[in-house]
């Protein structure tokens, strides 16, 4: 089944990739700046969250905060052309109107079970973002599991408490559970991570 929040027309996703490059430097990965911009707050919260179906009221509410006219999602790892255009008909890049994300997003992110599907191996690595620009959560399933948000605005802790965020202090005990044999990696990480977003909360 094909979905028409997927992007085909190579007209708009050019559109959307520049979008996303205004938001993110989509060569990087955590725990460097992934960010173009310096955001006000940070969260970061396990990756698995994006895949609930309660994420879709989560991104709701964030884009009624910014009065969005969409948010978006796109893979870096695979690549959104060379992998999804050339293998499935459609890039690798996902736009939901706001008010269709709670009928749409896990149906899309999903597709019906396919394994290609930004669900399983297909979305290794993504980004979602708004059309305001002023957020932007960047998605690391490979290495850390984590995805990390940047806002414009501090959020309210009842929203951002819908996906769990962690403290330094929770952040620390999920990677080192994680990452049981590799103390010094995960601490290397960690000290990384608090460099480059200060206000990581």
């Amino acid at each position: 089944m094909q979905y028409p929040e997927l992007i085909t027309d190579d007209n708009a996703f050019s559109a959307l990739r520049a979008e996303c490059g205004e938001v993110f430097d989509t060569n990087q990965r955590l725990p460097h700046q992934v960010f173009r911009q310096k955001f006000a707050k940070y969260y970061v919260f396990e990756y698995g969250r994006i895949l609930r179906k309660d994420f879709s009221t989560f991104l709701t509410n964030v884009a009624r905060n910014f009065e969005e006219g969409a948010v978006n999602y796109m893979t870096l790892d695979p690549d959104p052309v060379e992998y999804y255009h050339r293998n499935c008909g459609f890039y690798g890049l996902a736009s939901f109107e706001p008010n269709t994300l709670i009928a749409n997003y896990i149906k899309v992110m999903h597709r019906d079970g396919n394994v290609e599907s930004f669900r399983a191996r297909g979305g290794d690595v993504g980004v979602m973002w708004g059309s305001s620009r002023k957020w932007g959560i960047f998605c690391d399933r490979v290495s850390w599991e984590l995805c990390l948000m940047g806002s414009s605005l501090k959020l309210d802790e009842s929203l951002m408490g819908t996906v769990d965020c962690m403290g330094a202090g929770q952040l620390n005990n999920y990677l080192e559970n994680l990452y049981r044999n590799k103390h010094g990696v995960a601490l290397k990480f960690l000290r990384t991570l608090g460099e480059n977003y200060p206000t990581l909360r």
